[in-house]
């Protein structure tokens, strides 16, 4: 038996002419049989690898370390100050290839639009000056503990704990600190490892382990690099567009690494050269450690002018 119809026939006809029409589709446009490939190919092209500028920089690169690396070993000979002769030119020609191809609606491997925006340029030389001076410090200190004071590999490591605790410490909370300080804790945080590096060089200059003050400038030298970094990196990267976020911290971690290799190798051959390669004994790498920790703190001291500078052409 079929269901009962809940309405007349008569109100179902009324119904059906009284519906709405379907709309029409819009019949769509031609579209060339090729325009798909090239939009393709050009996203590739404007996404691709940037080669030659990451053979360039990789190539400027180990031309600047292999005589930092080699140069104190071998008494600096010719060789090594024609190649960082030759690692500066393969720097300009990677700044003009990235030119060049950012003209052309390329991807550089570095936006020569983020290199030149303000602040980066400035914060990317501080970067790598507080990095150089944290690495020639923790290097000139091994040296001197276990050369001269004759510390084991576990005993000098154990050292350094305080000053890797302040780093940690205060690079996760130097925010808590009031806004108005903000401001203050990259110059701040390069004034205390200047001060720290110098009460460093005075508490172990006659020969001793340096006692309490020993421990002290460690933990001060951790925390003033700490906000001589920390803040710089935050507050540079807050700085640019979120677009440009990836180049710039690209940058800022790449100076890092090179102040790092920088420090080493400059500081390292400022130790040993004040030590003369005399037979290690504690008061003549006490010696050589106190000229390496005068020469650190001038470099926290430029770290502090640098700070201080607000427009330099566009370096602000």
């Amino acid at each position: 038996m079929s269901p009962p119809r809940l309405f007349p026939p008569a109100v179902r006809r009324a119904a059906w002419r009284a519906r709405p029409a379907e709309a029409p589709r819009p019949a769509e446009a031609p579209r060339p049989a090729d325009a798909r490939p090239r939009r393709e190919g050009a996203a590739v092209r404007r996404s691709g690898l940037d080669l030659p500028g990451l053979v360039l920089l990789a190539a400027a690169v180990l031309l600047f370390t292999a005589p930092l690396v080699l140069g104190q070993e071998r008494g600096w000979p010719l060789w090594c100050w024609i190649v960082l002769g030759l690692s500066a030119v393969l720097v300009a020609l990677f700044a003009a290839y990235e030119t060049r191809l950012a003209r052309r609606g390329g991807a550089p491997l570095i936006s020569p639009r983020v290199a030149r925006a303000p602040g980066i340029p400035l914060a990317v030389i501080r970067i790598a000056l507080g990095m150089a001076a944290n690495a020639g410090f923790l290097f000139a200190l091994t040296l001197h503990v276990q050369g001269g004071l004759g510390y084991s590999p576990l005993r000098a490591g154990l050292t350094f704990v305080p000053t890797a605790v302040a780093f940690g410490v205060v690079g996760l909370n130097w925010q808590r600190l009031p806004a108005r300080w903000h401001a203050a804790t990259v110059p701040g945080g390069f004034l205390l490892a200047a001060v720290s590096f110098a009460g460093a060089g005075l508490a172990l200059r006659d020969g001793t382990d340096g006692g309490p003050w020993f421990l002290v400038a460690l933990t001060a030298s951790g925390a003033g690099l700490s906000l001589a970094y920390s803040p710089l990196l935050t507050r540079t990267l807050a700085t640019v567009r979120q677009q440009d976020a990836a180049d710039a911290g690209g940058m800022l971690v790449t100076a890092a690494q090179l102040g790092l290799l920088t420090g080493v190798a400059v500081f390292g051959a400022v130790f040993l050269g004040a030590a003369d390669d005399t037979v290690p004994s504690a008061g003549a790498s006490a010696d050589a450690l106190w000229v390496t920790c005068v020469a650190l703190a001038g470099a926290a001291l430029c770290g502090v002018l640098m700070s201080l500078v607000r427009r330099v052409g566009h370096l602000r």
